[in-house]
């Protein structure tokens, strides 16, 4: 006779999951345990403290060797670690100048742009932090570190995929290319977007833009790869996004 693997009852009875994960009457649903973090106010224990640090150590680490090789390999690793991050309140220094630029230059933190958010997501190339009504978006090779702002309340959501439900877990099994394709959120967390698909999500909103030479405001109305549209009353300027310090979209809801 055939018990269930998590109660051990004939009729199963444990979980929300009837039918188990792909079908099966015997397989129930467990819970998966995951991080969960007071807020520094609060106080955190040692060990998570730790694994915080350690965790942003690894980024940064990842953020200087982009200074000296091009590899993609490095830039999905640096994804994963912002994604494990999510919902940390961070302060990012952002470079103001192209990365080719001096090492020299690089030190000095003096001409670096600081920007405080809460990290939302990450993409291929890109890091995405909120601030009260906007979302800040830095590519890799202008981030230049990131550090834990203090004195900020933090929420660390659950994992994209530990509750999804039957039908979900079903297309991820054995429709994935096709599932997988039509979602933007799981293309980046599988695969990583990159900054101008990203982008696309946010037509027709006010930004702002810092570029190494000008800053500039105004609608976005055109996102292609390499390049954004913005347009304002005295003119319609197109950017290219390798010139590009950051992009904040403003007036969100």
């Amino acid at each position: 006779m055939i018990h269930c693997e998590n109660c051990h009852s004939i009729s199963c009875s444990c979980g929300k999951l009837n039918g188990g994960l792909f079908g099966s009457p015997f397989l129930c649903k467990k819970q998966k345990r995951t991080r969960r973090f007071a807020s520094p106010t609060s106080g955190l224990p040692q060990e998570e403290l730790d694994e915080l640090q350690e965790c942003i150590e690894l980024a940064n680490d990842l953020l200087r060797s982009l200074g000296s090789e091009r590899d993609e390999g490095n830039k999905r690793q640096l994804q994963l670690h912002f994604l494990n991050m999510k919902g940390m309140v961070v302060k990012a220094n952002i470079l103001p100048f192209p990365l080719a630029d001096s090492q020299e230059l690089i030190n000095n933190h003096k001409k670096s742009i600081y920007k405080i958010g809460r990290i939302a997501t990450a993409g291929r190339d890109f890091i995405q932090i909120n601030s009260v009504g906007s979302a800040i978006f830095i590519l890799y090779d202008q981030l230049l570190s990131i550090a834990r702002a203090d004195n900020y309340e933090e929420e660390y959501p659950e994992d994209d995929l530990l509750d999804v439900d039957f039908y979900t877990r079903r297309e991820l099994a054995f429709n994935f290319g096709e599932y997988v394709s039509k979602n933007p959120n799981l293309i980046n967390l599988f695969f990583g977007l990159s900054l101008f698909l990203k982008l696309k999500q946010f037509l027709g909103k006010d930004v702002k833009v810092k570029t190494f030479e000008k800053f500039y405001s105004g609608t976005l109305t055109c996102v292609e790869e390499g390049t954004i549209t913005i347009k304002n009353k005295s003119e319609e300027k197109k950017i290219n996004l390798n010139e590009v310090c950051y992009i904040e979209v403003i007036n969100l809801k």
